[in-house]
């Protein structure tokens, strides 16, 4: 893994996670996936079309997407579906503010529909620097605190777990996924 710094914040746990993504399907342990972003093939001929989408004079162009994105990755264990958001922080204290209203909407759903709703935090400067908490233990935490920033003990109190890196740069949740169906089928 090259060297990265906090400037490029996200780079570190989207390619860990993409390492693990690769590795889990290469050895069919896991179906995962990375969700990607809708977009849409413009050329220049097309400056004044999809609604003023495109923007910019001569050979600069910008294009603005009105869409909010997906949570990062998806998947299927043993059957079952799950969703993961990654985010990363440099702070000891892990903000809800970084996950966006559509975002904290689309990890309801799926926990309501019985699907595994995860966000896989990386604390930059942890000593143990990646945790995944699910969706209903982060409704625990806010329901339980005024402020929307959690603590890693606060990430603990409410069995949120921390993961290893196995091989190099691969997370290891397998152990993590099978304990979350195994606790939710009692």
């Amino acid at each position: 893994m090259k060297f990265l710094s906090y400037s490029n914040r996200g780079s570190i746990i989207e390619e860990i996670m993409h390492n693990t993504a690769q590795y889990y399907r290469e050895h069919k342990i896991a179906y995962f996936r990375k969700t990607n972003p809708l977009y849409a093939h413009l050329s220049k001929k097309s400056k004044h079309s999809f609604g003023g989408l495109l923007e910019g004079e001569g050979r600069e162009m910008r294009i603005k997407f009105t869409y909010k994105g997906d949570l990062d990755y998806y998947g299927l264990y043993r059957g079952r579906y799950f969703s993961i958001e990654l985010k990363e922080t440099q702070q000891p204290t892990f903000s809800l503010h970084l996950i966006k209203e559509n975002q904290l909407s689309q990890l309801e759903e799926i926990d309501h529909l019985g699907g595994i709703a995860l966000v896989l935090v990386h604390f930059i400067h942890g000593e143990k620097p990646f945790w995944l908490i699910t969706y209903s233990q982060l409704k625990k935490l806010q329901s339980c605190k005024k402020t929307k920033k959690f603590s890693i003990s606060e990430f603990e109190s409410v069995s949120a777990v921390p993961i290893e890196i196995i091989y190099p740069h691969i997370l290891n949740l397998e152990p993590i996924l099978k304990q979350l169906m195994k606790r939710e089928k009692q």
